[in-house]
């Protein structure tokens, strides 16, 4: 028995926050700052390697990181309740009733509690009864780990439908005028994943690098950072080693072309046999840096990022979705999905359409 994507679901909120929404005197504070010091971080001589830099260099003076627009969620959508309308639409797309759904598989990068994780309230609101619901946490890559698993449950008879959902609730942890602010939108986004005859998701390669624990996190203080069972300052998305972050950002490019290369190789794939290449999106450029960087020249790049902006995990899904909107995951294409998220741990994986 094989794994394969059988639906895909998303939820966008309907407020869009344009540029237009920050004071001029964000806009000027940016510009003056640092200069964007991450252009400074080296890299190799290796023209694929210096693919981000050139991109960097090119957005120094952008206090907006080239985001134009992105989604803001009402507060009284909290992240279960998005899951849950994302979840709605893939199974709805898969043709698939809560009765069949055998795990629920959840992430969110703005959790409505430390515990217990998304999915139970999830599957709860879909009126899943009959499922085993768990989170699942690997950050940005979360949504890449998730479709791996779920094909080793389906594979080994453990499971015969899994539904992964992943939200994004990031306005309301960044502050306006917080120099990140522009970067981020809110989304919820859904797959689900079915036993099948044919072959579908295929080889996951994913790689953590523990040495880059601190470099995004969330904090409590620059002074002090107690833990989060102690009384302190209000957490917020940062860095508890600033200069390990720079380098990530300078090294997205590095990372994502080496990720892909690798699992190429293990799964004696060439690049040019891959239709679509499908990317978390922490810049606009990044999906087709990567992609040019480790040879999908044939690929189909789809990029989201000028309409939701970074969406973390759920980059990958709403760039899939828009792929399949314009006609590029016909029957039989095949694709390589990919993200990196916080700890560090970079993965690609092949899905077969």
């Amino acid at each position: 028995m094989r794994a394969r994507i059988t639906g895909l679901g998303a939820w966008y909120p309907e407020q869009v926050r344009t540029n237009a929404d920050w004071p001029q005197e964000f806009a000027e504070r940016g510009r003056s700052s640092n200069r964007r010091e991450l252009v400074d971080v080296r890299v190799e001589d290796d023209p694929r390697e210096a693919l981000g830099k050139r991109y960097l260099a090119a957005e120094a003076d952008d206090p907006f990181l080239g985001a134009r627009k992105r989604r803001v969620a009402p507060a009284d959508v909290n992240s279960c309740l998005a899951e849950s309308k994302a979840g709605a639409a893939a199974l709805l797309d898969a043709g698939v009733s809560p009765d069949e759904v055998d795990v629920v598989m959840s992430w969110a990068a703005v959790p409505d509690r430390v515990v217990p994780p998304s999915a139970p309230r999830v599957a709860d609101l879909l009126g899943i009864r009959r499922a085993m619901a768990l989170g699942l946490e690997a950050s940005c890559a979360t949504s890449v780990a998730q479709l791996g698993l779920a094909a080793a449950l389906i594979e080994s008879g453990r499971a015969r439908c899994v539904l992964l959902t992943q939200s994004h609730m990031m306005t309301r942890a960044f502050p306006l005028m917080h120099p990140a602010s522009p970067n981020v939108g809110d989304a919820a986004t859904a797959m689900v994943v079915c036993a099948a005859e044919r072959r579908g998701i295929g080889t996951l390669h994913a790689v953590t690098h523990g040495e880059y624990y601190p470099a995004v996190t969330w904090c409590r203080g620059k002074e002090e950072d107690p833990p989060w069972w102690k009384a302190g300052p209000d957490y917020y998305p940062g860095s508890l080693a600033p200069e390990l972050a720079r380098s990530l950002i300078a090294q997205t490019v590095h990372i994502g072309m080496s990720t892909v290369s690798e699992l190429l190789v293990r799964a004696h794939v060439r690049g040019n046999e891959i239709n679509v290449f499908a990317s978390v999106q922490p810049r606009r450029w990044v999906p087709g840096a990567i992609a040019e960087a480790a040879g999908l020249a044939a690929a189909h790049v789809p990029v989201t990022f000028d309409e939701y902006a970074h969406l973390g995990a759920c980059g990958v899904v709403s760039n899939l979705l828009d792929a399949r909107a314009n006609g590029h995951l016909a029957e039989g294409s095949k694709s390589v999905l990919f993200a990196q998220g916080a700890g560090l741990t970079r993965a690609a994986i092949l899905v077969d359409w």
